[in-house]
C-alpha cells in the first residue's frame, strides 16, 4: 500500500470507529486517559472533540497540547494510534457547526453557555493494526506458530507520519 492509501486507511478507520482513550498529561507529568467521541470530516487533516473548558483536560491541553488518540475496534481487529498536537478552539461557529442532540446531553446550557469549547488535534504520527481473523483463527494460528518458532501473521501493521 503507499503511503497515501495507509493514511487514508487510518482516517476511515477512525471515522469507523470515533470514540477513543484521549491521553495527555497533567500539572505533575502524569498521563491521563479518558474516552472522547472524535469528529471525523471526510477530508480532513485533523479532528475534533467537544469538551468543557472548566475540564481539567482543557487546562492540561492548555499547559501541554501533546496528546495520544488510541481508537479500538475489538470485535473487528482494527487499531490507530495518534500522535499530535491539542489546541483549544473557542469560535463560536466551530462549536456549533456538529451541535446536536447528544453533545446537547453533556452542555444543557448549550453551545452559546459559555463553558463550551472544542478540541483540535493535528496528527503528526499514526499507526494501525487491521487483524484480519477472528479471536478463534488468531489464537489458533498463535498456537501453531508456537510450535512451529515463528512468528503469527495477524494482519496488516503500518506506521505513517502526517
Amino acid at each position: 500500500m503507499s503511503l497515501g492509501e495507509n493514511v487514508g486507511k487510518i482516517w476511515k478507520l477512525m471515522r469507523d470507529h470515533p470514540t477513543c482513550m484521549m491521553v495527555s498529561r497533567d500539572e505533575n507529568g502524569v498521563m491521563r486517559a479518558r474516552p472522547m467521541h472524535a469528529i471525523v470530516e471526510e477530508g480532513a487533516s485533523e479532528l475534533w472533540f467537544y469538551t468543557r473548558l472548566s475540564s481539567g483536560k482543557s487546562d492540561e491541553i492548555g499547559s501541554d497540547g501533546e496528546v495520544c488518540l488510541c481508537f479500538a475496534s475489538i470485535s473487528e481487529t482494527e487499531f490507530v494510534s495518534i500522535s499530535g498536537m491539542a489546541t483549544l478552539v473557542t469560535d463560536q461557529a466551530r462549536i456549533a457547526k456538529n451541535w446536536n442532540t447528544f453533545v446537547d446531553a453533556w452542555f444543557p446550557e448549550g453551545p452559546e453557555g459559555g463553558d463550551a469549547a472544542m478540541i483540535r488535534v493535528e496528527p503528526d504520527h499514526g499507526e494501525y493494526w487491521d487483524g484480519d481473523s477472528s479471536a478463534i483463527l488468531a489464537a489458533l494460528k498463535m498456537t501453531l506458530a508456537s510450535h512451529r518458532d515463528e512468528t503469527p501473521d495477524l494482519g496488516e501493521n503500518m506506521k505513517v507520519t502526517f
